[in-house]
């Protein structure tokens, strides 16, 4: 089974509920770059996100981004702390988050379901390849 995620469905729902219009820039089919620009008068903020690797039970993603970009994520993650759901694991140490994808509750269902198979990027959606169980 294949699912395809739209780059433009994935930026309205962002805009919808965040109040923020971010932009997706297809770099390769591991690698995505997301930016947002806050204002006329402040920088662009934008990161890089990589699919390192992807199993039916983990996910594992890298991201590059400035020393300041850097900053803001690591007083995120600090200040959401407990928030995070479970079997979401961010290292902002090595820039790396992991999702054990079993452990996330909202996942629960869909998992009994079905098993991940891979996960890539395209041009103007993800696709998700999933086997039903």
């Amino acid at each position: 089974m294949k699912v395809e995620l739209c780059y433009e469905e994935i930026i309205n729902y962002v805009e919808r509920n965040f109040f923020i219009r971010p932009q997706l820039v297809y770099i390769d089919e591991r690698t995505v770059d997301i930016e947002y620009k806050p204002s006329k008068f402040l920088p662009a903020m934008s990161i890089r996100i990589r699919i390192d690797g992807c199993r039916k039970d983990v996910v594992c993603l890298s991201y590059e981004c400035s020393a300041p970009m850097a900053m803001i994520i690591s007083g995120a993650v600090g200040h959401l702390g407990n928030k995070i759901p479970q079997g979401i694991d961010v290292n902002t140490t090595d820039k790396r988050v992991v999702v054990y994808l079993e452990q996330v509750e909202v996942l629960e269902k869909p998992l009994s379901y079905v098993e991940l198979e891979t996960i890539s990027l395209c041009d103007d959606h993800i696709d998700i390849s999933a086997r039903l169980r």
